[in-house]
């Protein structure tokens, strides 16, 4: 079994050589017969295209969803253009019933004026829904980033603007009052002494302008590098920058970020997380890791706390591009400043997956798509009420490929306090012979025990669309909505003489109440809360497993409305309801 090299260096010189900064691919793409195959579960209808690398090195904010609608930007192409070169357009497409169907997808503009990386901000002005596509523009053989806006929501009219620099894409997320703001970055090449800077600014949906640029981070201060990757977040007046860092010189390679607490008119001195062979490089006995791509954050909804992911791999021992890549190396980091000390958090790693702590497991695998880890791009959300943080990524399956790649599921988990810890990852796909790759969860519409994802799937696993050089498979766009269990908390293990359930506490309650039951026997559980009409609006339990003794499980209804409202336990052999009121 070959076991794939997946070092800094190399990867970082795959994703600089091609055509994506002006620069044409050192790899010969031969296209291949196009690979069809049926549409996988969860396929939006109507997104099917060729386009298979859904990142530019941070998690793309591609999902955004509003009650029973659902936005969803990608990019894509032509099938005998695989790599982009002539037909590569970003599109949105919307559904209005919680994706049960959609409707046609729009393109934001028509060849040659290319387009790709598109992240999607939805919000109300004057009273209607608008929507921003903001990502890569073209700009003759060169790249920048830029935004577009649609003249009305789903009419797929589009106007767009350049960010105020050629350079890498403008990646970013709605801050108020019409204004994107987000990030971009101007790689070397460009004349001194700003090649290499990263910049703030921000879109106006009124006026299709950019505002000046603002300095967030530069290279003379050693706080990036030449092959930076980066991603935006923001809540009301608060923003965070986070980057990757190269290695740049003499400097390994790091994570940073930098804040701002007037909308981005001036940042603060940039801070490093994790650094290799230095700042919180050891993170478990044994285990010593380096940043990696694979970026993204966001902020609790409503406050200035904020969490970071990313994911890491084996540190270069000499700067050079050897690796240790061990199964130790390979995680998913978790920091928020209030947690933890500022140390990073293992969302996952081998403490809690199997296919990475089982070294034949971890060992028993191809090689991985360019730009990708055995645990690999993380996205984080919150639940609306802040009281859950979720985490998806995708993670390689073990065995064979025909195509000499590996496969990769679609993970998950979630934290119920702040991030301190992290429950064990559930693989959301579990499909033996589908690629599913770059998840997105949506930073809007996801309740405590329910989160939107998108990702995409293939019928084989390795890019087509960059250096890779693997066949052309048709690429599926899906979205879900991914029902989570609360956690349960078990009281007493004391064995009851039957099932019960018994009064919420408080009762009244605002806007959290605890249930408690009693199992007599280890059992799947349901818990659902109807509102007076019937209705169902929460579900806390759905069929998990529950061991004997007395549990509990916090309900929190903060995004109720005042009233009745009823809670049903139910198992094989037992069902009981009973009233509760919440007073606002």
């Amino acid at each position: 079994m070959a076991v794939s090299a997946f070092g800094q260096d190399r990867h970082s010189s795959k994703i600089t050589q091609i055509i994506e900064n002006g620069v044409t691919s050192t790899t010969v793409f031969v296209p291949q017969t196009v690979v069809d195959n049926f549409a996988p579960d969860y396929a939006i209808a109507g997104a099917d295209g060729y386009w298979d690398y859904m990142t530019n090195g941070s998690n793309m904010q591609n999902i955004a969803v509003f009650g029973d609608t659902i936005i969803i930007a990608y990019p894509n192409t032509d099938s005998s253009d695989a790599l982009g070169a002539t037909s590569r357009v970003a599109y949105y497409i919307v559904s209005v019933n919680g994706g049960v169907s959609w409707d046609l997808p729009l393109g934001v503009s028509t060849l040659p004026a290319r387009s790709g990386y598109p992240e999607v901000q939805s919000f109300i002005l004057s009273g209607s829904r608008q929507v921003v596509l903001n990502g890569r523009r073209y700009n003759g053989a060169n790249s920048r980033g830029g935004a577009w806006k649609d003249a009305f929501f789903g009419l797929g009219s589009f106007v767009g603007a350049n960010a105020p620099q050629e350079g890498r894409d403008f990646f970013g997320q709605y801050q108020s009052n019409g204004n994107v703001g987000g990030l971009f970055n101007v790689p070397n090449g460009t004349a001194a002494p700003i090649f290499d800077t990263l910049f703030f600014t921000q879109y106006n949906f009124n006026t299709n302008t950019f505002s000046p640029r603002v300095k967030v981070a530069e290279p003379s201060l050693n706080q990036i590098g030449g092959n930076t990757r980066y991603n935006f977040a923001a809540s009301g007046n608060d923003a965070l920058a986070m980057w990757y860092k190269d290695s740049n010189g003499t400097s390994f390679t790091g994570m940073m970020y930098a804040t701002s607490s007037n909308g981005g008119t001036t940042w603060n001195t940039p801070v490093m997380i994790q650094k290799s062979r230095g700042v919180n490089s050891v993170l478990a006995p044994g285990d010593t890791c380096s940043p990696w791509f694979g970026i993204d954050a966001a902020y609790k909804p409503g406050t200035s706390t904020f969490g970071m992911v990313w994911s890491t791999l084996g540190p270069t021992a000499d700067n050079t591009g050897n690796n240790t890549a061990s199964n130790g190396s390979c995680k998913i980091l978790f920091h928020s400043p209030g947690i933890n000390g500022g140390v990073p958090v293992i969302v996952a790693g081998k403490q809690n997956m199997t296919i990475i702590s089982d070294t034949s497991k971890f060992n028993n695998r191809q090689s991985l798509q360019v730009g990708s880890l055995p645990v690999s791009h993380p996205s984080i959300g919150y639940s609306a009420d802040g009281s859950r943080i979720f985490v998806a990524f995708h993670a390689f399956q073990p065995g064979d490929s025909a195509d000499s790649f590996t496969f990769n599921d679609i993970y998950y988990t979630y934290s119920d306090n702040g991030g301190t810890s992290w429950a064990t990852p559930i693989n959301l796909t579990n499909t033996p012979n589908q690629d599913e790759m770059y998840p997105t969860i949506s930073l809007s519409g996801n309740l405590l025990t329910k989160f939107h994802v998108h990702y995409q799937s293939t019928a084989g696993p390795g890019s087509s669309s960059f250096t890779d050089n693997k066949p052309v498979y048709r690429v599926y766009q899906c979205y879900r909505a991914v029902t989570v269990p609360v956690s349960v908390n078990n009281i007493s293990t004391v064995v009851p003489e039957r099932f019960s359930l018994k009064q919420n506490f408080p009762n009244p309650f605002n806007p959290t109440t605890s249930i408690r039951f009693d199992v007599a026997k280890a059992s799947k559980m349901t818990l659902k809360i109807f509102d007076m009409s019937g209705k169902l609006v929460e579900t806390l339990l759905n069929n998990e497993d529950v061991t004997v003794g007395t549990n509990e499980v916090s309900f929190n209804a903060g995004k109720l409305s005042s009233g009745v409202y009823f809670y049903t336990l139910s198992s094989d052999n037992f069902s009981e309801t009973k009233k509760m009121m919440l007073v606002k």
